[in-house]
């Protein structure tokens, strides 16, 4: 009992204590103690058992036992042992350490005011996997390009590779010499030689269980007062993709490439290009909020069609035009033809226009399914891209999700939709706000969505527009009613002015 997290929660609840305890007397003449059940130093006022004072010592000579010293001992002593063992030990003593709760405390006690996430993850990952990705990622992030150590490094990455198979880098750090020149120059957005990264292919010849790697080549907070980061720093050398390149083609399951928030242009994805076009194991590559334009979709777009497992392209934010669309909308034409997996595709906020949703939309009308999901938010589509990516539906059976918020659409369109979805049982998805809809009409589109995706379609009373319409006029007419009223008070107040 005296280590909480082995109690089930149920028994530790049902022994919590009413408001009222129940004094107890130990001795005629003592004060009156209350024995409260979830106060757990009562324990700290008994002389320990022999057992007990062995695990401590243990504890505190803990690198003089071999790694084999948990197979030694039974559950309970693991538990007590984990629970009282020093958090500030190195890694390589410790790293095998069952269980959670040791893992728990040195992640709490790290980064007290972090949230644990396992990054979305399909299976939870134990607190031992996320507290070392974490761990070894501000590793990648702090190494300083010139000054590292690699004999050190490679031996706290070695020690943890078994266990890592994510890096998150939220920022990749820059030659310590930069970081004062940065503001030489700075009024002429000028800078003598882009800043040069870390190696990654020393990295990630070692994490060789890497899965998935998401890397920001630049700074995550700019300060002015010291002017340490500025916006320039979110440039870095060419040379940056070879290093990248070459870790790309010593990992062996790496599925998952991010360089998010980065001045990723055309130039330097191409540098990447002939690396990505060897390495055939990608399965979902992430370019958002970068700078690759529609001649740098158009390089992406190069890849995506060799690119045999590829199933997931996000290349939101990066001021692709309907040029680049075209190429994007071919390719994926391209793969379905010849029986490559379809793609979830992002393309939300840039402006593609109603010419690159009049391309997105022939690619679904296609009948090949392209696409499982489509995400066009913020991009500038009008009636006439809208129509055509609405009508598109009636002859797509393969997408699941329609994300097209945030664009200025009309009643057309959303008569159009009710039209398709009427007849289209996949999509499991539709998001419509912001689209110029009444509220009543992106509420009934996105039911239809939910009893697809629940397999209850027959179940669900498809209501004809015109009931729909008719409410809409309903507030038509409330409004209008209201505005002519505002009319009438106006012109009254007017008239006994002049009076």
């Amino acid at each position: 009992m005296w280590i909480p997290h082995t109690i089930p929660k149920t028994t530790f609840h049902l022994f919590i204590p009413s408001e009222k305890t129940v004094p107890c007397r130990l001795r005629s003449n003592e004060v009156e103690h209350n024995i409260n059940s979830v106060d757990f130093s009562w324990a700290d006022c008994t002389a320990k058992p022999l057992k007990l004072l062995c695990l401590d010592n243990i504890a505190n000579h803990f690198a003089q036992y071999p790694k084999q010293l948990f197979d030694c001992i039974n559950h309970m002593n693991i538990e007590y042992l984990v629970e009282i063992l020093s958090i500030s030990l190195p890694i390589s003593l410790v790293i095998h350490v069952p269980g959670d709760e040791y893992w728990r405390r040195r992640y709490d006690h790290t980064w007290p005011n972090s949230v644990k996430t396992t990054r979305n993850t399909v299976v939870t990952e134990s607190l031992k996997i996320i507290y070392l990705t974490k761990y070894v990622s501000e590793i990648i992030e702090n190494l300083e390009p010139g000054y590292v150590d690699e004999s050190e490094l490679s031996e706290i990455l070695m020690v943890c590779s078994p266990y890592v198979t994510s890096i998150f880098c939220q920022q990749l750090r820059i030659q310590g010499l930069m970081v004062q020149t940065l503001s030489i120059d700075e009024s002429k957005d000028y800078l003598p030689y882009d800043p040069i990264h870390i190696d990654l292919s020393f990295v990630l010849g070692i994490l060789n269980n890497v899965r998935t790697l998401s890397l920001v080549y630049g700074s995550r907070t700019f300060t002015t007062e010291p002017p340490i980061y500025t916006p320039a720093q979110y440039r870095f050398n060419i040379d940056d993709m070879d290093t990248l390149g070459r870790g790309l083609l010593i990992s062996k399951h790496l599925t998952s490439l991010a360089i998010t928030k980065s001045e990723l242009n055309m130039a330097k994805f191409n540098r990447l290009l002939p690396y990505l076009m060897e390495y055939h194991g990608l399965e979902e590559i992430n370019f958002s909020f970068c700078k690759l334009c529609s001649l740098g979709v158009k390089s992406v777009a190069h890849f995506v069609k060799t690119a045999r497992t590829l199933k997931l392209v996000n290349l939101c934010g990066n001021q692709i035009g309907p040029d680049g669309v075209e190429s994007l909308s071919f390719v994926m034409l391209w793969r379905r033809n010849n029986n490559y997996p379809a793609i979830e595709l992002n393309l939300s906020m840039n402006n593609i226009s109603d010419i690159g949703a009049k391309y997105l939309a022939s690619a679904l009308a296609s009948g090949v399914q392209p696409f499982t999901k489509l995400r066009i938010r913020n991009c500038n589509i009008t009636e006439i891209g809208g129509l055509n990516i609405a009508q598109s539906l009636a002859y797509d059976h393969g997408l699941r999700a329609l994300e097209i918020d945030n664009n200025p659409l009309t009643l057309e369109v959303a008569i159009a939709l009710h039209t398709s979805l009427k007849t289209n049982l996949n999509i499991e998805i539709i998001s419509l706000q912001n689209c110029n809809f009444s509220q009543n009409i992106t509420n009934f589109l996105s039911r239809v969505g939910f009893y697809n995706k629940h397999n209850k379609r027959s179940a669900f009373i498809y209501l004809d527009f015109e009931y729909l319409y008719d409410e809409i006029k309903e507030e038509d007419n409330i409004s209008l009613e209201e505005e002519m009223m505002e009319l009438e008070i106006m012109e009254n107040d007017e008239k006994e002015g002049l009076l």
